[in-house]
């Protein structure tokens, strides 16, 4: 089974059907819906997702979100711990920190991330999809 990370705006667009999420995203979390694929999401990602929500910078409630979460078979919460510290002590410096973290969960865990962020797409630490 393919395992995923999947970063925040990523889930965001997801949940409130956003159609700037990609069509090949779009895919990727249906099937982790449908328990076909796993996908990862990083603790930090769901605080990420809580403030912006928080903030109303995104038309996505906490309730929403973990409903969607809690549905689908192929979701599964991973937390920020030492092994992952570790690992983003390995990624760019120059890289935010919400990044460096969302692409140490993707290494350590060997998965693909789901993003649009240029950044991530670029660097040849990662696999990741969109398009």
């Amino acid at each position: 089974m393919d395992t995923y990370v999947v970063d925040t705006h990523a889930l965001a667009w997801f949940v409130s059907e956003d159609k700037r999420l990609s069509p090949r995203a779009t895919h990727i979390l249906s099937q982790a819906e449908a328990g076909e694929v796993q996908v990862l999401i990083p603790t930090l990602v769901l605080a990420e997702l809580t403030h912006i929500a928080q903030k109303k910078r995104v038309t996505v409630t906490i309730e929403k979100l973990l409903e969607k979460i809690d549905r689908g078979d192929g979701f599964t919460i991973v937390s920020f711990d030492f092994l992952i510290f570790q690992k983003m002590l390995q990624l760019p410096e120059t890289w935010d920190i919400h990044d460096r973290i969302i692409a140490a969960t993707t290494t350590y865990y060997q998965a693909i991330l789901i993003t649009r962020d240029d950044v991530l797409r670029d660097s040849s630490k990662l696999k990741t999809v969109w398009d």
